[in-house]
């Protein structure tokens, strides 16, 4: 596996992230995503990559693959991607200088874990109580226990430090969690469609877009394989909808340590970094169902028993292809943050491990695949169950 360079990405102006919903009548408003999926920063780069060279852009627009040898390799074709692959994505607090920065990943709390008041507070696996009925074939439901009612406080980011003691199964402090509102805020453009011969405004053609302006100390953590030494080390990106532009910096970063209790505990948690796309719909892939140990998580090298399961409200994901001017298929995910509990675990935590650092993906990719994995999509972390 080739080795993941990690750039610090800062906007220089409201960054406008298209979400799913449809757009384009009149008085309608254009909804943004935050965070980004993975994929916007794929193309960015990708771009970037053929941009520099203007012969090997023509190359690829018109047989679909650069000459250069090495730029051919990483970027494959645009049916079947080479080696270059998203596999870090988070929001980041820039503790450093302009000119050194120093990035801190800020991510959503993941679906176990929630602040009540100013505490956070975790949702751990508990049986059903006898005589309440769910749906669903897990034994567990991920469950809050608390001394009194209270509405979870939204909008949470968790900071480096956080997220690290989290997936060793400790509770992160106050201090920890960060207000979006200190990151970044909604940012509504209002919009008038043009007639392109006469050049004059259409009539009824207003619409309003919405963005979001980010904070002197917030960008963006990206962490990319299969592209060494044919990217500069800083540079500037077309980033998000208007092409808005964005300067990237290649940073050192090392991302959260692997919970050592694994093995002793035989039990663990996977915590999507990304929005993932299942073929079994919300089951991870390499899941199937047994008659007598339910729901069995098997790899080469590895089995485990899936016991609960948290998920958020499923995501669409689609995009644009440039190659073919076309949209892409519009696909269900299952969002970032969401949380799988898994006990019994058997085997080589090693092995496991190595297919959670790839992807939460099967052996055999087919090219759609293969595209949204160099996507960024069905980035996982692994984490203590204490």
């Amino acid at each position: 596996m080739s080795t993941t360079t990690y750039f610090y990405v800062r906007p220089t102006d409201s960054l406008f992230v298209r979400g799913n919903l449809a757009f384009g009548d009149s008085g309608e408003h254009g909804t943004s995503l935050m965070p980004p999926p993975p994929s916007l920063f794929a193309g960015a780069f990708r771009s970037a990559l053929l941009g520099k060279d203007a012969a090997q852009l023509a190359s690829f627009v018109a047989a679909g693959r650069c000459t250069n040898p090495q730029l051919a390799q990483c970027l494959g074709t645009p049916t079947a991607p080479g080696d270059f692959c998203i596999t870090w994505l988070s929001l980041a607090g820039n503790t450093g200088t302009e000119a050194d920065p120093k990035p801190e990943p800020l991510s959503p709390l993941p679906a176990d874990l929630l602040m009540l008041g100013k505490t956070f507070t975790k949702l751990e696996p508990r049986p059903l109580t006898k005589g309440v009925q769910s749906a669903g074939d897990l034994p567990q439901r991920a469950t809050l226990i608390s001394g009194k009612q209270e509405k979870p406080t939204g909008g949470i980011y968790l900071r480096g430090k956080g997220l690290n003691l989290h997936l060793q199964g400790q509770m992160p402090e106050q201090a920890h969690g960060v207000p979006s509102s200190h990151l970044y805020q909604r940012d509504p453009r209002l919009g008038i469609g043009l007639n392109l011969d006469a050049r004059t405004a259409e009539e009824g053609q207003i619409y309003t877009t919405e963005g979001y302006a980010f904070s002197p100390s917030t960008g963006f953590l990206v962490g990319i394989q299969g592209a060494a030494n044919l990217l500069p080390t800083k540079g500037v990106l077309r980033l998000g909808g208007d092409g808005r532009s964005a300067n990237y910096q290649q940073i050192q970063f090392t991302p959260p340590k692997r919970p050592d209790s694994i093995t002793a505990k035989k039990r663990f948690r996977l915590i999507l970094q990304t929005p993932a796309i299942f073929s079994q719909g919300w089951l991870p892939e390499g899941i199937v169902q047994q008659n007598n140990s339910g729901l069995r998580l098997s790899g080469k090298g590895y089995s485990a028993i899936l016991s609960c399961a948290s998920l958020g409200r499923r995501d669409v994901i689609s995009g644009w292809d440039l190659h073919q001017w076309a949209p892409k298929p519009a696909q269900a995910a299952v969002p970032a943050g969401s949380v799988y509990w898994f006990e019994q675990f058997e085997g080589d935590i090693d092995k496991l491990a190595a297919w959670v650092d790839g992807g939460l993906w099967p052996d055999t990719l087919d090219a759609n695949q293969a595209m949204r994995r160099a996507e960024g999509y069905n980035r996982a972390l692994l984490g203590a169950w204490n």
